[in-house]
């Protein structure tokens, strides 16, 4: 097989060896556009996908013939290219190998590097997911393939196809000869329910009832295995392991139970190989020849390609970018109608992702405390993708999200809104809730074997304290020396520099716009996007909606102080709002369900030695008179979603008395804190009758505590939801 990667230069000679062309040289017999030419004799390929080239005219340096395996042509994504520089020189690798120019990208087979049946796997995942992709999106014209060709017919003196090839001529069996697998199965069955007296009367001992003798174990004919039915067997079983494998459709059969995918994977090779030679003398009709040879050709996959009878075809695609943002919506975004309008911008702009997700400053958890999350797919790493006009164009997807969610045209005649559950707007304190906008970049984890299933599994996000590659700086969009960790932070530190606002200080302001971003493991996305099963991706998209939280949450804790607020008893939280609005507009916001406002300040990081210095700290000399306070983390301080974890218990004399003012219990810190929340016990769900909110308000950073340190700080409390 040929692996090449796109976007990468090649030498013309090379690639007029390896891909199909008309008679004329260089008249390529591909989608025009797909061979881009480029200075000094070298040429780039503009897509993604799967050639069959049967002229192909490439001999490996040191080989005395053609391999015929070379006619077919895979051509990689340039997700899987590592840049990297080297005395001032750029390298390029993939799989931690150097890719030549002029030659077909071999893997050294001493070092043990990734091997030809890991690459080839992962090239029809690829072409699964453009094929995939292909039938979801008809309109995309960028979706190259010719018309399809008859079945190939594989005899057994020729050598053996590629697997892609040989799906290809097991679907086209299976539409020819249905009615084959429907006779077969009823004459294998005929008789199996038949008595067989002779058997019956020989070998079962009967009793008598009024001296008639009567047989209780009755024995039926005997079942004989049928050959073609074994071979029909191996045919399904085949296929629905490809199915499974690698996310291809395939036919299935009422009549054939296939075999388990475990079961079946132990016959690939040399197994199956034995076990269809056994069987191969006893059956001579034509179709069940063919059938032998097709079922032949995939246990010996990986084996060498017979000529056919047509001369080329692809599947490619110009914009596989587009492939890799389907599959990160289906994996991450939600679908409905709603989402669709939201997404077609009036200025033209289309929004990759969009998913409803709750709240991130002190959500209730509940259906009517939700908001949008915004994302864009990057399905590889450039340097300059996470800056420029692809930041300006995000924080524009959100300010039309926003927009739109106060446009008349999403309120039905009832004047109710359309999109339920969205709050963006605080209307106490005119305050709007934070805007999470993201970028997702597809990125590869290090191989490791080929039997090692663990590069296709978690982590999905890539490991922030992981290394660089020794002296080998990685250029892929990172910044710093090299070492992932600083490379992370100094792409984060920008976006935060960068970050989007009207005025300073205001993170309740819907000016105010951050954005993060995040590598996923492009392996998995693949598996999971082609993949039959549906738990993978509810899986990712579980884990992923976790982790973009936690990390928002995180942004949030490191660049802000939070107060839980309180109006003092003679004041009302309008009029308190209304009284200090000018001092706090845009600084607090009125969670859902908690009785109290939350106070957000800007951390001032011009003072190394104050690192929890707030922009603004006169704010407390203008209020403190009229509230009272303690300081809050955003974030889940104690895990409240292990449902496996009994509920925590507190004795009358560790629990405070219910504080009308706060509308929460309070616990001493030591004393909540010994119960170990999210370790071996749950939050409860109510105290005395009353539900909890499932928050918990307070702090345990003692050191930030201290900048404006409160009695009510020695606490911990639980708020209740309001009556």
């Amino acid at each position: 097989m040929i692996f090449l990667f796109e976007q990468l230069a090649y030498s013309i000679d090379f690639l007029e060896k390896v891909l199909p062309q008309r008679e004329k040289v260089s008249d390529w017999n591909l989608p025009k556009g797909f061979v881009q030419r480029e200075s000094k004799g070298l040429c780039k390929l503009d897509g993604v996908g799967y050639l069959y080239n049967a002229n192909c005219k490439y001999v490996e340096e040191g080989q005395k013939e053609k391999d015929p395996t070379d006619k077919i042509v895979f051509v990689l994504p340039k997700v899987f290219l590592e840049e990297y520089k080297k005395d001032d020189n750029k390298i390029i690798k993939a799989f931690g190998q150097v890719i030549p120019a002029d030659r077909n990208f071999k893997f050294n087979t001493e070092a043990k590097e990734v091997p030809k049946e890991f690459l080839s796997s992962l090239s029809l995942w690829v072409c699964s997911s453009i094929g995939k992709y292909r039938l979801s999106n008809p309109a995309d014209k960028e979706v190259d393939v010719p018309d399809a060709p008859n079945a190939t017919y594989f005899s057994s003196d020729k050598q053996t196809p590629a697997l892609i090839d040989v799906m290809n001529a097991m679907k086209c069996f299976y539409a020819e000869n249905q009615n084959l697998f429907v006779f077969t199965a009823k004459n294998k069955h005929s008789g199996n329910n038949r008595i067989d007296w002779r058997r019956t009367v020989s070998r079962t001992q009967p009793f008598l009832q009024e001296g008639t003798p009567v047989y209780m174990n009755l024995e039926n004919k005997k079942k004989v295995i049928d050959v073609d039915d074994r071979l029909l067997v191996l045919y399904f079983s085949a296929m629905h392991y490809i199915e499974e494998t690698f996310g291809f459709k395939m036919p299935h059969s009422e009549f054939y139970a296939p075999m388990r995918v475990n079961e079946f994977r132990r016959l690939l090779g040399h197994r199956g190989l034995v076990e269809l030679r056994r069987i191969k003398h006893k059956y001579f009709a034509d179709k069940f020849l063919k059938l032998y040879n097709i079922v032949k050709a995939f246990f010996e996959w990986g084996g060498n390609f017979s000529a056919n009878d047509y001369s080329s075809e692809y599947l490619l695609t110009s914009k596989y970018n587009n492939v890799f943002e389907a599959m990160i919506d289906r994996l991450v975004g939600d679908e409905g109608r709603d989402i669709d309008s939201l997404k077609q911008n009036d200025d033209g702009k289309i929004i990759d992702h969009l998913y409803k997700e709750k709240s991130l400053v002190f959500a209730s958890g509940t259906d009517d405390d939700l908001i949008w999350h915004i994302g864009d797919s990057k399905y590889y790493q450039d340097p300059d993708d996470i800056q420029g006009q692809s930041v300006a164009k995000q924080f524009t997807y959100a300010k039309n999200v926003m927009q739109n969610f106060f446009n008349t045209i999403f309120y039905d005649s009832n004047n109710a809104y359309k999109h339920k559950g969205i709050r963006y707007r605080d209307i106490t304190t005119e305050g709007y809730s934070i805007t999470p906008n993201f970028f997702i970049r597809g990125e590869l984890p290090k191989y490791k074997d080929h039997k090692d299933p663990s590069q296709f599994k978690s982590p999905y996000f890539f490991d922030e304290n992981a290394k660089g590659e020794g002296e080998e700086l990685i250029m892929l969009a990172r910044k710093g020396n090299g070492d992932k960790e600083d490379a992370e932070k100094a792409m984060m530190d920008e976006l935060w520099n960068n970050r989007n606002r009207h005025f300073p200080n205001r993170l309740f302001d819907r000016d105010t716009l951050l954005l993060q971003v995040y590598d996923v493991n492009f392996l998995y996305v693949l598996k999971a996007y082609t993949s039959k099963r549906s738990s993978l991706r509810e899986e990712f998209k579980r884990d992923a909606r976790k982790k973009f939280r936690k990390n928002f949450l995180k942004l949030l804790n490191e660049k802000y102080v939070f107060w839980a607020v309180w109006p003092s008893n003679w004041l009302t939280e309008v009029q308190f709002v209304d009284k200090h609005f000018k001092t706090l507009v845009g600084k607090i916001f009125k969670p859902i369900d908690l009785k109290c406002l939350i106070l957000a300040l800007e951390r001032d990081f011009s003072d190394p030695n104050n690192t929890f210095k707030c922009l603004d700290e006169d704010v407390f000399d203008k209020i403190k008179s009229d509230c009272i306070y303690f300081h809050v983390t955003p974030t889940d301080i104690f895990p409240i979603n292990t449902a496996n974890l009994p509920e925590a218990t507190f004795a009358d004399n560790e629990i405070e008395k219910f504080d009308e003012q706060l509308y929460a219990y309070s616990v001493k810190r030591d004393v909540f804190e010994s119960k170990k929340i999210g370790e071996k016990y749950r939050l409860p769900g109510t105290i005395n009758g009353r539900k909890l909110t499932g928050a918990v308000l307070g702090d345990c950073n003692l050191e930030r505590i201290g900048i404006q340190k409160s009695p009510l700080d020695e606490y911990y409390y639980l708020p209740c939801k309001e009556d």
